[in-house]
């Protein structure tokens, strides 16, 4: 049991972290997250200029909302193989593994987010670039 505690915390970071980097890249994208040191996708590019905050974290909200959707769906495992381990009093650290991977693939898209954001922000910010979406998918 006192492996509990632990497996509360990691389903609980799960949620967390999905809706954290979800909403701030979906307030940045809006304009209700102004261009700021402290929240949102921040990165060389994306602070540059208005333009680059909004484009990068527009291009980023497909991989914010994956990781956001991995988040909800790794704590519902989580909380049902918690409860299987309870009811049929199994040792609990058993119910990290499958939220522990969620998080891991969560993180991965977050990663992969910040990625997008930083090549859509560099495709406002350079002269001849080409269009964002262009440079996103790598065709510029």
């Amino acid at each position: 049991m006192e492996a509990l505690p632990g497996v509360v915390v990691l389903i609980l970071s799960l949620l967390g972290c999905g809706v954290a980097v979800y909403k701030s890249v979906e307030w940045a994208m809006s304009g209700e997250l102004p261009r700021n040191g402290g929240i949102g996708i921040r990165t060389r590019a994306t602070q540059v200029s208005v333009e680059a905050w909004r484009a990068g974290h527009e291009a980023a909200l497909p991989a914010a909302r994956k990781a956001f959707r991995i988040g909800c769906v790794g704590a519902g495992i989580g909380v049902l193989v918690l409860v299987v381990l309870l009811v049929a009093d199994l040792p609990i650290p058993l119910g990290m593994i499958a939220p522990g991977i969620c998080q891991l693939v969560q993180l991965g898209y977050v990663g992969y987010a910040v990625s997008v954001a930083n090549r859509a922000a560099r495709a406002v910010t350079a002269s001849g670039a080409g269009s964002v979406a262009d440079s996103v998918s790598g065709e510029a």
